[in-house]
């Protein structure tokens, strides 16, 4: 993706980040929390979802592992591939996404959805509060999930919608169980987009010029 495409998505995600969490972000909570409650129609059937477990650490580090072996494989048998440097993008994006989701966390300290429903007035930022009630935003989910996404897009097209269908539907799941507010969505999301171009940039656009495109075999290429 050139810079130029990148600071369009950069500079119009911003401002729908700043609309959702001043006028959008509760009123959204608000309403999918009700799904759950004990006297509506949804809680027989769905009152175990806000209850799902938080597995993205085991997640993060498995992703990792996988990618940084298979990357050594084909490295080690000199393949230069989509599947290679799939491999080798996602070994790197996965663990940043995941330390840079840490880290805005600890700094911006936003309630999250769960402990806005109990504490109302607490809505927002509370810079460097630190604890697991202040530590909403951004979604590391999305920010872990989006910068696979990106790197399976980016390497096999054909499954680009499939990616892009599974995002919205991890980013409609993560507010339907009151894990995050829609502001926290997007800026997860934004997170591993940033995450995504800034390390694909170092890893290959240097060694794209260099070698050329057409050296590199893809998946249905003829």
């Amino acid at each position: 993706m050139k810079l130029r495409q990148s600071a369009i998505i950069l500079v119009s995600t911003i401002p729908c980040i700043a609309m959702s969490h001043l006028y959008l972000d509760e009123g959204i909570a608000g309403f999918f929390a009700g799904m759950f409650r004990k006297d509506s129609l949804f809680s027989a059937y769905f009152s175990d979802l806000p209850n799902l477990p938080d597995l993205l650490l085991i997640f993060a580090v498995i992703g990792t592992i996988i990618s940084w072996s298979a990357h050594t494989w084909f490295m080690r048998r000199r393949i230069d591939n989509a599947y290679e440097r799939f491999f080798h993008l996602s070994g790197w994006t996965i663990p940043l996404s995941f330390l840079a989701k840490s880290i805005l966390k600890s700094m911006c300290g936003k309630i999250t959805t769960r402990a806005w429903l109990k504490n109302p007035d607490l809505y927002g930022f509370h810079w460097f509060h630190g604890g697991s009630d202040f530590s909403g935003f951004p979604s590391g989910h999305m920010a872990v999930f989006t910068v696979y996404a990106l790197a399976a897009g980016r390497f096999f097209p054909r499954y680009r919608l499939a990616c892009a269908g599974f995002m919205l539907l991890l980013a409609a799941a993560l507010m339907v169980t009151s894990y995050h507010f829609l502001s926290d969505v997007l800026a997860g999301a934004l997170v591993g987009f940033l995450v995504d171009a800034c390390t694909y940039g170092i890893l290959f656009s240097r060694k794209d010029t260099q070698s050329g495109s057409q050296a590199i075999q893809f998946p249905g290429d003829g």
